[in-house]
């Protein structure tokens, strides 16, 4: 089970090879993506149409994580002890909450909070 951070969805859109590899290796394991990260994907500046068509066939093949108030105060408790940006923050929430591996490129922020099993590609 993994959980996607933003900037491996940006790489992945930008055709980055080694995500793409990863996707395809674990085409048939559980994918979450908190709404979070939908949001900081949608907001990227760079889009165009058809990467948020794939985007959106992307999601579709997912489990969201809609923030709820038990992902708001992990992400909370997480923001405080941590000093993560909020997105962050409910990022790793989310990923601690579902059990599964955080997938990210920016394992400096996240590799302190203990609790939280971190890939990186």
């Amino acid at each position: 089970m993994f959980t996607f951070d933003t900037n491996i969805l940006i790489y992945y859109a930008d055709g980055d090879e080694k995500i793409s590899a990863f996707l395809e290796k674990h085409e048939n394991e559980i994918f979450y993506l908190p709404t979070i990260v939908v949001t900081e994907f949608l907001s990227y500046p760079l889009l165009d149409k058809s990467i948020t068509l794939k985007f959106e066939d992307f999601v579709s093949q997912t489990i969201l994580v809609n923030l709820n108030f038990p992902i708001s105060k992990a992400a909370a408790e997480i923001r405080r002890e941590y000093k993560l940006r909020l997105a962050d923050a409910v990022i790793a929430a989310s990923a601690i909450t579902t059990d599964s591996y955080l997938v990210t490129r920016n394992v400096r922020d996240f590799k302190k909070i203990s609790q939280l099993k971190l890939i990186s590609i």
